[in-house]
């Protein structure tokens, strides 16, 4: 079986990509080393690494790695001894420096080795020489994103224009609130299809699409990102009861989805964003983690109503979402289904992310 897959650039003669790019786990394994460990991915919240010394742990695919405060400097590692693969850090937390859990050699947080016990009669073992691997790490905002081998463009190009077109918004800004996560059985590229494109919306998401125009919902391709631009429905007379979103409440009344290539995604409205992370736990499964942020983030959401009533709404939507993936999942190892068309109207942004998965992969 080729490994290589066509791709057409002009979506109107465009076939979306073959069934097997869902089903093969090897491609889950060139994505792995081709895709997840060449682009940025959020890791984490900036504000677990505000202070000198603290740090927390995760893994970007089967790599793990170690995110610390050294001073003013944000630096990334892998979480991988020199010695022989233990661990130099576990969970989170304030150090002054990183300890393996195996034999105890220590390290500096800047990466340096400080010490390495009865390592002597080694021949040629010069510790100044041994230091943790780095991994490229950046943040914008709240967030934290690292980028695995080191060769990907600054994450500033990357997000091209996007800083200043959440600005009035407020996300720079905004503080964690609350976190969720699901587990779904689908490969993460369905999800991240069915995140890409509006399409869906009167069918899947019948109180959502009360919420936003869809006549004049619109996805703008960049080159490593894209923008769902969704008006919300203006309020008329006494149907303001029955209404999640309430542009009058609001000084930007659109909801914006950002996507930035591979897998993660800004839910940004009513004063609050959402991050979303799809992280590929196997070729037909996936983790979904959803955390909120807010300019003006409560006590506790789950006691506040108007937290309480987004935080429901925002199940309602991806509960819907993950019946429909879970379904195309099982469909996509269908004996008569191979490759789609595009709505050359509508789904321009999943085919601009399959456009990149193919340069990326082949």
């Amino acid at each position: 079986m080729p490994l290589v897959f066509p791709f057409d650039p002009n979506i109107a003669r465009a076939a979306t990509i073959p069934a097997r790019l869902y089903n093969d786990p090897v491609y889950l394994e060139l994505e792995n080393e081709r895709v997840f460990a060449g682009t940025w991915q959020l890791v984490g919240r900036a504000g677990d690494v505000a202070e000198h010394g603290q740090y927390f742990t995760t893994q970007v695919g089967d790599n793990a790695i170690v995110i610390l405060r050294d001073r003013d400097t944000l630096r990334g590692f892998y979480n991988v001894c020199l010695h022989r693969a233990g661990p130099v850090a576990t969970g989170c937390g304030k150090r002054n420096t990183l300890q393996c859990r195996y034999h105890g050699w220590t390290y500096g947080l800047d990466g340096g080795l400080l010490r390495a016990p009865e390592m002597e009669g080694t021949e040629q073992f010069r510790p100044s020489e041994m230091r943790l691997v780095p991994v490229q790490v950046a943040a914008w905002g709240p967030l934290v994103f690292a980028n695995l081998d080191g060769k990907a463009p600054p994450l500033l190009e990357v997000l091209e224009d996007m800083p200043a077109r959440v600005a009035a918004f407020g996300c720079d800004t905004m503080r964690y609130v609350t976190r969720k996560t699901w587990d779904i059985a689908c490969n993460w590229k369905v999800y991240v299809d069915n995140y890409l494109e509006g399409y869906h919306l009167p069918v899947v998401h019948p109180g959502l699409h009360k919420e936003l125009d869809y006549d004049n919902y619109r996805v703008e391709p960049h080159r490593y990102l894209s923008y769902q631009h969704a008006p919300l429905r203006p309020v008329h007379g006494g149907n303001a009861s029955m209404r999640r979103y309430d542009p009058s409440k609001t000084d930007v009344p659109e909801a914006l989805y950002v996507w930035l290539f591979p897998n993660m995604m800004l839910n940004i409205y009513m004063g609050q964003m959402q991050t979303n992370l799809v992280v590929p736990v196997g070729h037909d499964r996936c983790t979904v983690i959803f955390e909120w942020y807010s300019s003006e983030p409560p006590t506790d959401a789950a006691a506040e109503s108007e937290w309480t009533k987004l935080l429901a709404f925002s199940d309602e939507i991806q509960e819907e979402d993950i019946g429909i993936c879970e379904a195309v999942q099982r469909n996509l190892r269908s004996r008569i289904y191979d490759r789609g068309r595009y709505s050359a109207t509508r789904e321009n942004g999943v085919h601009h992310f399959h456009s990149l998965l193919h340069e990326f992969l082949t």
